[in-house]
């Protein structure tokens, strides 16, 4: 996973700390939302950042790592954000492409990036020409938006400091085959699992974050530019699992894959975000054995 990380991320000595056996890493992440999406992003990668390094000053050595959530393949979730200016005004900036099946958001380029309607949506702020001239730099004509939001998170928090994960790497999805192999393998029973802890919410008075049926699917393939929803019998469970590293998991499964590759002590999100783990923690008990803290 450290050499992973190394072809993402510049030299740093966060880098070398992350490769060594008692390193923990404390995770957060979002979607790739066009010039960074939510300002909430922000915040989660600078609260990751400061645990970690309140961690590393107590003895417990610590690194940040930021997951970009480039598999997500609802594209209209991303190609905006919204801008206020100096008078409180918000506008929206987005950009426009034809949304090609359940092609991974990450992978959409974009070919003219929306930097001077930013501008002018930041009319009137102090340092509206300093962020303009940021995205300018990290969205490049035809980058990807995966490629344009690392680009610009490491650029905002380069005195911080934090790692930053695209998972649709190769050599990342290598590195979690293995747990994708034997959740494949598993399925039938974690789908079992996962219908006991909704009826438990459900008879505690609480509702579970994600719907899950008798038909639903922990999983879609990545192929052909594409993510497709897998629905698996029993017998194609074999099978599937020889192609893990094609497999892409669901948002319950997804973070369980995460800490399957990462030594994670605690993950900040944001209150939705952390609901899924009241799901989410059956697969970790059945899968990994562990689970971190999480935080908000």
């Amino acid at each position: 996973m450290a050499k992973a990380l190394a072809g993402q991320n510049a030299p740093s000595e966060l880098l070398t700390r992350f490769a060594q056996p008692d390193t923990v890493v404390v995770v957060t992440g979002q979607q790739v939302g066009l010039f960074g999406g939510p300002a909430y992003t922000l915040y989660k990668a600078l609260t990751a950042a400061k645990l970690a390094a309140d961690l590393t000053a107590r003895g417990i050595s610590a690194v940040p790592v930021f997951w970009m959530a480039t598999e997500d393949h609802d594209f209209a979730e991303v190609n905006h954000t919204w801008v206020f200016n100096a008078d409180g005004d918000a506008s929206r900036v987005g950009v426009e492409a034809a949304v090609v099946g359940q092609r991974p958001a990450g992978e959409y380029p974009v070919p003219h990036p929306p930097v001077e309607a930013l501008l002018a949506a930041m009319r009137g702020l102090p340092e509206a020409d300093a962020i303009a001239t940021m995205a300018r730099e990290a969205y490049r004509p035809g980058a990807t938006m995966g490629a344009g939001f690392r680009a610009l998170i490491l650029k905002l928090l380069e005195r911080v400091g934090v790692l930053v994960l695209d998972p649709l790497d190769p050599a990342v999805r290598a590195v979690g085959a293995p747990l994708l192999a034997d959740a494949v393998q598993k399925a039938p029973a974690l789908k079992a699992a996962l219908l006991a802890r909704g009826k438990e919410l459900s008879e505690a008075g609480y509702h579970a974050q994600v719907l899950v049926e008798d038909k639903t699917s922990l999983f879609f393939l990545l192929e052909n530019g594409q993510r497709t929803t897998l629905r698996l019998k029993d017998a194609e469970c074999a099978s599937l699992a020889d192609r893990a590293a094609d497999v892409s998991p669901n948002a319950l499964l997804r973070p369980v894959w995460q800490d399957f590759m990462l030594p994670t002590v605690a993950y900040v999100g944001g209150p939705g975000e952390l609901a899924y783990f009241a799901q989410s923690a059956v697969l970790y008990r059945e899968l990994l054995g562990r689970m971190p803290v999480m935080l908000r």
